[in-house]
């Protein structure tokens, strides 16, 4: 099952740490209990479906409710219903304030919807499950060790997977106060974050943008209507809206776009042959790459992963956005490994992991994630 709506979660989670984690308690001469006994006996799906339902409206104090809870979540997940699955794993954190699973599908739908507030509630939500989880003492009893453990590391992966949210939630936050309080909120659980030095750095302002860089935006902005074909307007916009992490699909209408009309671009009179042909990579390899990244982030892997190795050629110089293509290719490779049973997928996902990790920069950590993620779901180093 595929665990997440997009790769925007740039961190690989390891996924739920067993179902059934709640107890089941069937009394079969009550009303409740028959019913859960027709719930385990369903062959079918949809029927089943229809019988949690039914549980949950009829018996939301049973004992089993928890159980009934877990049981939808990952219907609710595969079949797309995803404001269900944010209700029910309200639901189940009123009865089990520490369930993992419901925190990391709240925090992957918050990711997936890019809503502020949600981000800002299941980051820190998410993170006070988890660092209450990866506190639980090492049962004494070696059958239940193993459970431990996967549940300690499950609960681990989900405070990293809140903290990057929250670190990006705290970037892209305008309000000055609301952002102090979110910094605060970060260093409060972890004084010695990746992030912090990057969250507290000064807020980048209009008036703090290079005059040309301000200039190029504005007139790239009012220029688009009269001349939709321009390849630097088009380019700069989706740049700045990527950046910026907003209108995600004005950046992937606007960067397609940008690689029909950059090849047929006669050169502009002043441009020398050598000059022109720069630029057009240039536009080439910009176009290839935020199509890619966009293409990841709505979980659209295959796109992705087209798209992003043809920029390669044309990023070769840009660490940066070399590190971002690589990440996105080894999240991109491992999820079709998952979906197209094909662990040749795995093995590139292994490959473009290792080249994302050799790069220094935020990426380097989570593509670190995805390798033990590899490691653990195919056995490839």
């Amino acid at each position: 099952m595929r665990r997440h709506i997009s790769a925007l979660a740039l961190l690989v989670v390891a996924g739920a740490w067993g179902m059934d984690r709640h107890k089941i308690d069937v009394d079969p001469e009550s009303d409740d209990g028959i019913l859960l006994q027709r719930i385990q006996q369903e062959p079918t799906q949809p029927r089943k479906l229809a019988l949690l339902e039914k549980f949950a409206a009829q018996y939301p104090k049973a004992t089993s409710i928890a159980w009934v809870y877990e049981q939808l979540l990952p219907i609710y997940w595969e079949s797309k219903q995803y404001d269900k699955v944010l209700a029910t794993a309200e639901c189940l954190l009123t009865v089990d304030p520490l369930d993992l699973d419901s925190a990391h599908y709240a925090l992957q739908i918050a990711e997936a919807r890019n809503d502020p507030a949600l981000i800002g509630k299941y980051a820190l939500s998410s993170w006070d499950i988890g660092a209450k989880v990866a506190q639980f003492k090492r049962p004494l009893d070696s059958d239940d060790q193993a459970r431990w453990s996967k549940q300690v590391e499950f609960a681990k992966e989900l405070m990293t997977y809140a903290e990057y949210l929250l670190s990006l939630q705290i970037q892209q936050e305008q309000d000055a106060q609301k952002k102090t309080a979110l910094i605060q909120e970060l260093e409060n659980r972890n004084s010695q974050s990746q992030y912090l030095a990057t969250v507290k750095k000064p807020p980048v302002r209009s008036e703090a943008i290079p005059m040309d860089s301000a200039r190029a935006i504005s007139i790239a902005i009012h220029g688009i209507a009269q001349d939709p074909d321009n390849p630097d307007y088009l380019m700069t916009i989706a740049e700045n809206c990527l950046r910026k992490e907003e209108d995600l699909q004005k950046v992937l209408n606007y960067s397609l776009h940008l690689l029909e009309v950059a090849p047929r671009r006669a050169k502009p009179e002043g441009f020398s042959d050598d000059e022109w042909e720069k630029k057009r990579a240039q536009y080439i390899g910009a176009g290839n790459w935020m199509a890619g990244i966009v293409y990841g982030k709505q979980a659209r892997y295959g796109l992705s992963d087209r798209y992003l190795r043809a920029a390669l050629p044309f990023i070769h110089d840009k660490l940066e956005a070399l590190a971002a293509a690589y990440f996105y290719l080894g999240y991109d490779n491992y999820a079709m490994a998952g979906e197209q049973h094909d662990k040749g997928r795995a093995i590139e996902a292994v490959r473009y992991s290792k080249l994302c990790l050799s790069i220094d920069g935020p990426f380097r950590s989570l593509a670190q994630k995805n390798l033990e993620a590899l490691r653990s779901d195919y056995n490839v180093e």
